[in-house]
């Protein structure tokens, strides 16, 4: 990814952690920096509705790749490389469905905590490292799921989804459906 791509990204994420016009009474603007097994992300999570918020999040993380497997009768291989580390972008929408029931069970709220369906789109970049395993290759990736987030403390939350994601190599014409799985621990900032 070129420097004027990745300066380009970091100004929307800086203008989108900024832009407080997006509030709402409940859900509060938080930003973020998250470990999870998708990798490591900063992230601003904002609130659009009574119950909608969206995180734009630029971080590092494992590559993907998806090929033309060629033993499998010409189905679509998927390959996810952990220690090939790329550049991603993404932008993640979420609906909190249980906030209300959440509030009534006078369970915390604190840093949005709740159940949601989300969608999530993704860029990852080709690895930064110089080792070739498939070709890997910029990649987009859809995802819809189901998830939660909960605070831990006053600084602290966790988050999971479930899903089914579609990956799609952007080089050439190869995509499939997969799992979509995440588990992050973020520290709120």
């Amino acid at each position: 990814m070129s420097t004027s791509k990745l300066s380009l990204l970091l100004l929307l994420f800086a203008f989108l952690a900024n832009a407080g016009v997006l509030h709402s009474q409940e859900l509060q603007t938080i930003q973020k920096l998250g470990l999870g097994i998708n990798g490591l992300d900063l992230a601003v999570e904002i609130p659009l509705a009574e119950n909608i918020t969206i995180e734009p999040a630029v971080g590092l993380g494992p590559s993907y790749d998806f090929w033309e497997d060629e033993i499998i009768m010409g189905r679509t291989g998927f390959g996810w490389a952990l220690l090939e580390p790329s550049v991603h972008a993404s932008v993640y929408g979420k609906f909190f469905y249980n906030r209300d029931k959440r509030r009534q069970k006078r369970k915390s709220m604190l840093l949005n905590s709740g159940k949601f369906i989300g969608v999530k789109i993704k860029y990852v970049s080709t690895p930064l490292t110089n080792y070739e395993y498939h070709g890997k290759t910029n990649t987009l990736i859809a995802n819809l799921n189901w998830g939660g987030q909960r605070n831990i403390g006053k600084h602290w939350n966790y988050s999971y989804f479930l899903g089914v994601s579609y990956g799609r190599n952007l080089d050439s014409s190869y995509g499939t459906f997969y799992p979509g799985i995440d588990l992050k621990v973020a520290y709120v900032l």
